[in-house]
C-alpha cells in the first residue's frame, strides 16, 4: 500500500500544471485601470488599427493617442514576447525529468536484465525551480505595465512636441512676414534718403534669416508628427489627423512627500524589483538543494529458470568535493544584486517625482505669467503702436517692431504650455496612473 502512495505522489506531481495569473489579460487589465485603455487582444505584425471609441475625424487627443499607442506601438508589441518567454520558463521549471530505461540481453544464455532510473532529487528541487519561475513571470508582467505607463508618458510628450512645433512653425511664418515687410520699409526708407545702407542691409539679413528660421520650423514640425506616428505604430502608413486641444492638466495640489509615498505604493517596476529579490531567494534555496543527488531504480533480472525478479535500488551522489559551491555563490551575489537594484529603483522613482514635480511647479507658475501679464502686455503695446501709427504719431517700423514682441511673448507662453504637458505626464508616469489628477492619486490596496 505504501508503495503505490509514493507512486501516486509521484505521478501527482508530474502532472501538477505549471500556472500562473501575471498573462496577457493580466497586462492588459492593469494598463487599463492606470491608463483607461486596454491591449488589443490578438494583433498582427505589422497591422495598425483604431482602438475602439477613437475617431479622427474630431481630431485626436492625447487621451486617445495613448489608446492607440498601447493598441499598436511594434516596440511595445515585442516587449509582450518576453512574457510568452517567461511563462515557457515556468512551464519548463515544472517538468519533471523522464526516466531513464536501460535494458541489457545475453545472447547464448538464458538471462536478461533491465534498469528503470529515475532522479528523485528533482523532486526536491521542483518547488524551488517553480517559485522562482512564477516569480520571475510576476516580474515580467510588471515590467511590462511599466513600459507601457512609459509609452503613454513618451506619447503624451510627443503630442505636447507636437503642438509645440505648430504653434511655433506659425509664429514663425508671420514673424518671417513682418520681417519681410520690415525690409521692405528699410529699403523705401534708404531710397528716400533717411536711412544708411548699412541699417538698410541689416534689415534685410534680419528678413532673410526670419525666412530661414520659418523653414526649419516647419521642418521641425513634420519631424514631430513623424516621431508621434512612429509611437502611435503608423509609421509610412499614417492616417491624416489633427491634434484636438486638451483641457489643462490638473495642478498637484499634494506635498511632494505624500506624492513620492503614493509611487512606491503604485510603481509596477518597483514591484518588479521586489519580485526579483524573491525569485533570487528562491533560486538560492535551489541551488542549495542541488548539492543532493539521488537516483531511484528498479531493477529486473532474469535468473535462469527462476523467472524474473524485481527489486527497487537507489544511487546517491556523495558531496564530497563538489558541494555546488560555485551556484550557491552565484545566486547569493544575484540576491544581493536585486536588494541592491531594489534600492536603486525607489531612489529612481524618488527622484522622477520630485524633478517632475518641480518641472511642474514651475512651468505653471511661467504659463501663468505669461497668460497673466506677458502676453497681455505685449498684446496692448502692439494695439496702441498702430494706433500711434494710423494718428501719425509713430513709424510703421516702430509699429512691426510691437507686432514682432508680440509674436516672441506667445512663442514663449506656448513653449510654457508645452512644458506643463510634459512636465504633467512625467509626474503621472512617475505616480503609475494616468486616470487621476496627481492631487488625487492614493496607494494601491
Amino acid at each position: 500500500m505504501r508503495k503505490i502512495v509514493v507512486v501516486a505522489g509521484l505521478f501527482a506531481a508530474a502532472a501538477c500544471a505549471a500556472r500562473s495569473p501575471y498573462d496577457r489579460a493580466f497586462v492588459s487589465r492593469a494598463l487599463e485601470e492606470r491608463t483607461g485603455h486596454a491591449l488589443a487582444a490578438a494583433p498582427k505584425p505589422g497591422e495598425a488599427a483604431l482602438p475602439p471609441g477613437v475617431v479622427l475625424e474630431d481630431g485626436l487627443s492625447g487621451d486617445e493617442a495613448v489608446a492607440v499607442a498601447l493598441w499598436n506601438n511594434p516596440r511595445f508589441r515585442a516587449d509582450m514576447a518576453d512574457l510568452a518567454a517567461a511563462r515557457a520558463g515556468l512551464i519548463d521549471a515544472g517538468l519533471l525529468p523522464n526516466p531513464l530505461l536501460s535494458y541489457l540481453h545475453l545472447f547464448g544464455v538464458k538471462g536478461q536484465e533491465g534498469y528503470i532510473l529515475w532522479p528523485l532529487d528533482a523532486l526536491v528541487q521542483r518547488p524551488k525551480k517553480m517559485a522562482a519561475a512564477r516569480l520571475d513571470v510576476e516580474r515580467v508582467a510588471s515590467r511590462l505595465v511599466q513600459a507601457g505607463l512609459t509609452l503613454g508618458r513618451d506619447v503624451l510628450a510627443a503630442c505636447a512636441d507636437l503642438e509645440l512645433a505648430q504653434a511655433s512653425a506659425a509664429l514663425a511664418a508671420e514673424d518671417a512676414r513682418l520681417r519681410g515687410e520690415m525690409a521692405g520699409i528699410a529699403a523705401a526708407r534708404l531710397r528716400a534718403g533717411d536711412i544708411s545702407g548699412l541699417e538698410e542691409s541689416a534689415a534685410r539679413v534680419a528678413g532673410l534669416q526670419a525666412r530661414e528660421a520659418a523653414l526649419y520650423a516647419a521642418r521641425d514640425a513634420e519631424t514631430a508628427r513623424a516621431r508621434l506616428s512612429a509611437l502611435l505604430g503608423w509609421g509610412a502608413t499614417s492616417p491624416p489627423y489633427e491634434l484636438a486641444p486638451g483641457p489643462p492638466p490638473e495642478p498637484a495640489a499634494a506635498a511632494l512627500d505624500e506624492l513620492v509615498e503614493t509611487a512606491y505604493a503604485a510603481r509596477p517596476d518597483l514591484r518588479a524589483a521586489r519580485a526579483e529579490i524573491d525569485a533570487a531567494a528562491a533560486r538560492l534555496g535551489w541551488e542549495k538543494a542541488r548539492v543532493l543527488k539521488l537516483t531511484a531504480t528498479l531493477e529486473g533480472k532474469e535468473k535462469g529458470d527462476n523467472g524474473v525478479f524485481f527489486g527497487p535500488s537507489g544511487k546517491i551522489e556523495l558531496p564530497v568535493f563538489n558541494r555546488n559551491e560555485g551556484g550557491r555563490a552565484r545566486a547569493r551575489a544575484e540576491m544581493e544584486k536585486a536588494a541592491q537594484s531594489y534600492v536603486a529603483v525607489r531612489e529612481q522613482i524618488r527622484l522622477e517625482v520630485a524633478e517632475a514635480f518641480a518641472r511642474l511647479s514651475a512651468s505653471r507658475q511661467a504659463l501663468a505669467l505669461l497668460e497673466a501679464q506677458v502676453v497681455p502686455a505685449a498684446a496692448e503695446t502692439a494695439a496702441r503702436a498702430e494706433k500711434a501709427y494710423a494718428a501719425g504719431e509713430e513709424t510703421y517700423l516702430f509699429a512691426l517692431e510691437a507686432r514682432r514682441q508680440l509674436l516672441d511673448a506667445r512663442r514663449r507662453e506656448a513653449q510654457a504650455a508645452a512644458d506643463v504637458r510634459r512636465a504633467d505626464a512625467q509626474l503621472k508616469c512617475g505616480l503609475g496612473s494616468y486616470k487621476q489628477s496627481p492631487d488625487e492619486a492614493s496607494p494601491e490596496k
